[in-house]
């Protein structure tokens, strides 16, 4: 502050708020803007120094704010530009706006040259589906009044020779009176049945066409669970259909009833998946992300009739030998050993009071069958076959599956708490009535 002089008043000077002074004294970095009063004198203080005017003030504030809102404007297009996939050089030269291109990778497959995309569904689908066919079959049967009346069949089937085999399930072409193979978008051609095999609900049938795209068959050996799974079939009669899914499972039995014909069934080591499969869906074939068959589409389950979730296809490595067997001579043989069984594991060890908790226990040896021929009995607990462990029915169904009628194996089984050996030689499983 300035003395007052008693001839004159002066204009005082303006003085800034407390804040604003801070901030001037804060870039200019000049200490003491004002001169302390001198106390012990009469004498005058030494004049302020002038802070900046209001002009200055005024344009560093805007070059500030100038300052920021560019910066601001630079984080945010880039912010949009990544989150948006949009390339924003194109925006620069007058292009208007271009998506930049995002490679996505939603599969774990070994990618073939000239044949699998970045979207696998999309190149399996283009690869596969000329060797997916639709099947419609006609049938007569008797009515609750004794009266003729025809029923229609929809199914699908996958093409396994260019000579007009083609796979598909037991169920869609039983008793089928008449059979209508439609072959991409071609007109209906008639097929016949080459043979069928209700163990495993496969089917062969044979149309009157050359040259068609075979399908890739692979194999289960090396399938994981959580792989890429995609179905293609006729759902509902809707051709070409195309879902897709994970292995959900592997190795799975299924128990049910087939109706008062053939009563209880029973298939195992089937591919679980929960690409969708629906009524339509059954013989059509069920895909790796390489376009490589490895099931063929046979069941669901579920309590409405359709999809839930939960479907199921035959390995292709086991189509694929017992479709030889029904083009070579019409039917199929099936290895076994003469025994009904159930699993042993801890439950039925701690029920049972048996030590052993895991294993095949035999219910009922087959008479003159490999294993009553062997000296099997009720009660024996089965532990290994042909150097491979059992642990369960389950396992010891798919080790027997996996032989042929005729091969000799190793048993190895567990008789009042002693382990035994025997060798037996497989014989062919009887057919049902």
């Amino acid at each position: 502050m300035v003395d007052k002089d008693d001839s004159k008043p002066e204009k005082p000077e303006p003085v800034w708020e407390s804040e604003d002074v801070e901030v001037t004294s804060e870039l200019a970095k000049e200490p003491d803007v004002l001169s302390k009063p001198d106390v012990t004198g009469g004498s005058k203080a030494k004049p302020a120094k002038k802070g900046f005017s209001t002009l200055s003030v005024a344009f560093l504030l805007i070059c500030i704010a100038f300052i920021s809102a560019f910066i601001g404007a630079a984080i945010s297009t880039t912010f949009v530009t990544f989150t948006l996939g949009v390339d924003l050089s194109s925006i620069l030269k007058g292009e208007g706006l271009k998506a930049t291109p995002i490679e996505r990778v939603i599969y774990r497959g070994k990618a073939r040259s000239g044949s699998i995309s970045t979207d696998p569904i999309t190149s399996v689908a283009k690869e596969v589906q000329p060797s997916v066919v639709n099947i419609r079959t006609e049938n007569a049967v008797s009515n609750y009044f004794h009266e003729d009346v025809t029923v229609s069949g929809q199914g699908s089937g996958v093409i396994f020779r260019k000579d007009g085999y083609i796979i598909t399930n037991n169920h869609v072409v039983q008793n089928a009176k008449e059979i209508w193979v439609t072959i991409g978008t071609d007109k209906d051609v008639s097929g016949t049945v080459v043979g069928t095999d209700s163990e495993t609900d496969l089917a062969v049938v044979k149309v009157d066409r050359k040259n068609l795209k075979v399908a890739d068959l692979g194999s289960v050996k090396d399938l994981q669970v959580g792989e890429l799974a995609i179905a293609m079939g006729s759902p509902f009669g809707f051709e070409r259909t195309v879902t897709a899914g994970i292995i959900s499972a592997l190795n799975r039995t299924v128990t049910f009833s087939s109706g008062a014909d053939t009563g209880i069934k029973t298939y195992t080591n089937l591919i679980q998946t929960d690409a969708a499969i629906n009524p339509g869906n059954s013989g059509g074939a069920l895909c790796d992300a390489d376009g490589r068959v490895i099931g063929i589409n046979t069941l669901i389950y579920s309590q409405t009739g359709s999809y839930e979730g939960i479907g199921f296809a035959i390995p292709i490595d086991t189509a694929r030998n017992v479709v030889n067997q029904l083009i070579e001579k019409g039917a199929a043989s099936h290895p076994y050993i003469g025994i009904l069984g159930t699993t042993v594991d801890k439950d039925y060890a701690k029920l049972h009071k048996i030590e052993l908790d895991y294993g095949a226990i035999i219910a009922e040896v087959v008479k003159s069958g490999p294993a009553d021929k062997a000296g099997m009995k009720k009660e024996d607990i089965i532990i290994e076959f042909d150097n491979e462990e059992i642990k369960d029915m389950e396992s010891l169904i798919v080790a027997i599956r996996n032989k042929s009628v005729g091969d000799k194996v190793k048993v190895v089984f567990v008789r009042n708490e002693k382990e035994k050996t025997v060798n037996l030689t497989l014989a062919e499983k009887p057919k049902m009535p």
